[in-house]
């Protein structure tokens, strides 16, 4: 699938990564390489996950910052995804430390769907830090594996996120990000190598989204 490129496609990728750096997102890490490390009681399952509203009402009091977003209509037209996700949070930790200061809150999650046809299953995790009272930042990274139909794993790739979540009044989340799939995809989905793209992530309130992506090419 050929995805059509424009200056405007660039210029909302370049924006979000400004929104982001703006935030301090750039200096928002771990003090651990991984919040696996954080002590296995206080991981909570799916039946009692966070979500990023949860994240958000965090952020009212642990953040005095209110930032203030201007979103412009350029009506881009993006073309169909080539890869398409849903995926539901299975477990969280609450209270890890980062390193600029504040806590951060690990989810995992896992879930399926297809990119460029193939289909895929998938298991990440990622930090959830609020930014404002109404904004909240997230980065991670997750594993898919394609299979044929029949259960037979045939690819495997890892990617990295980083990604900008707003909240509704209604306590949805409507996000933006970019992500890079690393060097080490294999089989089927070797031509997802070294891909950069930028997605869309709608959630709801019981910690299912669905995110769809677009491949950025430079040319």
């Amino acid at each position: 699938m050929k995805i059509r490129e424009t200056t405007t496609i660039i210029g909302v990728l370049f924006g979000t990564m400004l929104v982001m750096s703006g935030v301090g997102l750039a200096n928002t890490i771990l003090v651990n390489d991984t919040f696996a490390a954080a002590a296995p009681g206080n991981v909570t399952n799916a039946t009692n996950t966070i979500n990023p509203q949860a994240v958000v009402q965090q952020g009212a009091t642990s953040s005095s910052n209110d930032v203030k977003t201007t979103t412009t209509n350029n009506n881009i037209t993006l073309g169909n995804p080539f890869y398409i996700e849903y995926d539901k949070i299975t477990s969280t930790v609450p209270g890890i430390p980062l390193n600029g200061g504040g806590h951060a809150t690990g989810v995992t999650f896992s879930g399926s769907g297809t990119v460029k046809g193939i289909g895929f299953t998938e298991t990440g995790r990622a930090l959830m830090f609020p930014i404002s009272k109404t904004i909240v930042g997230i980065s991670g990274g997750l594993a898919i594996k394609a299979n044929d139909g029949g259960g037979k794993a045939n690819g495997n790739a890892t990617l990295s996120f980083r990604e900008v979540v707003h909240m509704t009044p209604a306590g949805t989340m409507q996000g933006s990000g970019s992500a890079i799939f690393n060097a080490n995809a294999t089989q089927n989905l070797s031509f997802l190598s070294n891909t950069v793209a930028m997605f869309t992530d709608t959630g709801n309130k019981d910690g299912t989204d669905t995110i769809k992506a677009w491949e950025w090419k430079y040319r």
